[in-house]
């Protein structure tokens, strides 16, 4: 059931067993979960139905260091959250990622992969995946006609998954559900504003929500899950301390620090007379109706002899003239992002039926994406940052149109990051060629990146994958949530958001995310019972 804060009285009160402020990924799978298990849910979402207005103005913060793009570019507010602009990669962690590395400035997880890993079943079968491996056996079972190395000791390849473009917006996955399950409600362009906190039972009695034309709801609630993105996750956890003067978070050192993301490099070109061979070694694969990538990943063995973290590399290409493939991703992706036909790119598309011929013959006959060409194909690395408590979030003193203080990022990109990426790019050289496949093309690498250097600063930027700063740690000091998403602080308070990962590690976080999620959701229904 939905309901628009815009369009009700001028305030609302409403009780509930779980309220999830947040109405994205993490949010709309969570209450899904929940409702399995007949808990009542309510949702708080800060946007409306969908994700048309980019940037959204609640998102602007003050950038204290570098730039951080993903603060506007990588964040939005409606329902289906992020997973409106999603790319779609799904991929686990390694166990090593979240075990202690010295190494790399990196502390263990108070829990392992161990604890995630029975719920992958259940997020492939939500998401429509094949059950293929994620790592080298995949190769075995796609059998590739040219062969993709594996037991090498420096780079181990992995394959992610993709869900088709239908399935990856997350509104549109639970569409029938949020409309028809009375024991679920929906307020849409509801922005959390201010908790009710009974500090001397150190519980959340719930919170209030508003909207810019006036209009307000109370939510009482027995437990209270914050499922927004890394930045607003943060930011009303800082709320909620300012608004005890902060009594709600005292000696806690970790609240907004460890600031952390994937910095990337275009760490080479790929010169080539043999697009099409290239194409079959890194193209994207299909098993069934599931899009495969694959990753070279830096081993864990070659990460601690060159004393740096997690990285990985992909080829990936940019056509030098606009393509029917180009047209035919944005028309998925609008497809994804409103759920309407684009005519305009359906109208370029049909131009370019070549193109379309030769993508359909490659499909079904080499289960394969094939690249447009003339092309540019192109190394990309992406390296893990060491967490650091200076890369933090904090409050500004600039309020936003709701009067409730907007954030500011202060981050950076350190030496040693770009060591990282230098790193990575010297053993995926001598990777190349040991493979022989400088044979499919020469790798120019850009100034730096593989001379000992490593990448300048300037070279890299972030790629929208924040954490750090409501970390899970195993004590109440060093970390603001527990191994079960529970923050220290507060007994009814979870939070299920990519900040409260401590590191980075070897992929990009969504599929843990999820995992986490569902991991929740079992310990609350349990609760609930």
């Amino acid at each position: 059931m939905i309901k628009d804060l815009a369009r009700l009285g001028a305030n609302a009160s409403v009780s509930t067993e779980v309220l999830i402020i947040g109405g994205g990924i993490a949010g709309l799978l969570l209450a899904v979960k929940l409702r399995e298990h007949d808990v009542p849910v309510v949702i708080l979402e800060s946007g409306g139905p969908g994700n048309d207005a980019q940037p959204h103005p609640l998102n602007e913060v003050l950038q204290l260091g570098r730039v951080y793009r993903g603060a506007l570019e990588g964040r939005a507010r409606g329902l289906g959250g992020t997973s409106a602009l999603w790319g779609g990669a799904l991929i686990p962690f390694l166990a090593e990622d979240m075990q202690a590395r010295p190494h790399a400035g990196v502390v263990a997880w108070p829990v392992g992969l161990d604890s995630v890993a029975p719920h992958v079943d259940a997020l492939e079968r939500l998401f429509g995946l094949d059950k293929g491996a994620f790592d080298e056996r995949f190769v075995t079972d796609c059998k590739p006609r040219l062969p993709i190395p594996v037991g090498d000791t420096d780079f181990i390849a992995r394959f992610a998954k993709w869900p088709a473009f239908g399935r990856r917006n997350v509104a549109t996955l639970f569409r029938k559900r949020i409309e028809s399950d009375p024991g679920l409600t929906v307020f849409l362009n509801a922005t959390v504003t201010s908790f009710a906190l009974d500090e001397s039972a150190g519980r959340l009695a719930g919170a209030q929500a508003s909207h810019a034309g006036g209009n307000s709801v109370r939510v009482v609630a027995q437990r209270v899950v914050v499922c927004a993105g890394a930045i607003e996750a943060t930011r009303l956890l800082l709320l909620l301390d300012r608004q005890t003067h902060g009594r709600a978070f005292a000696g806690c050192d970790a609240l907004g620090r460890y600031f952390h993301d994937h910095v990337s490099a275009r760490a080479a070109d790929i010169v080539t007379s043999r697009p099409l061979q290239l194409n079959r070694l890194a193209g994207f694969r299909f098993a069934a109706s599931t899009m495969r990538s694959l990753r070279f990943e830096l081993t864990p063995g070659a990460q601690q002899t060159a004393g740096v973290g997690s990285a990985f590399g992909h080829i990936s290409f940019q056509a030098i003239d606009a393509s029917g493939f180009d047209h035919l991703r944005a028309l998925l992706r609008n497809l994804q992002r409103t759920r309407r036909i684009d005519l305009d790119a359906a109208a370029k598309l049909a131009i370019d039926a070549p193109y379309l011929v030769r993508a359909a013959y490659w499909r079904y006959v080499h289960k394969q994406l094939r690249w447009p060409e003339p092309a540019v194909y192109e190394l990309h690395i992406v390296a893990e940052q060491k967490p650091k408590p200076e890369n933090r979030i904090v409050l500004a003193e600039q309020t936003d149109s709701l009067g409730v203080p907007r954030v500011a990022v202060d981050w950076r990109i350190a030496p040693d990051d770009c060591a990282t990426i230098g790193a990575y790019a010297s053993h995926f050289d001598a990777y190349w060629k040991r493979h022989k496949l400088d044979g499919l093309g020469r790798l120019d690498w850009a100034p730096g990146i593989r001379d000992g250097s490593g990448a300048s600063i300037e070279q890299i930027g972030d790629v929208f994958h924040p954490g750090g700063t409501t970390r899970m740690g195993s004590n109440a000091r060093e970390a603001v949530v527990d191994g079960n998403l529970n923050t220290f602080a507060i007994a009814n308070l979870w939070v299920a958001s990519t900040s409260v990962f401590p590191s980075g590690a070897s992929a990009n976080p969504t599929m843990m995310l999820m995992l986490f999620t569902l991991r929740l959701a079992d310990h609350l229904a349990k609760a609930s019972r």
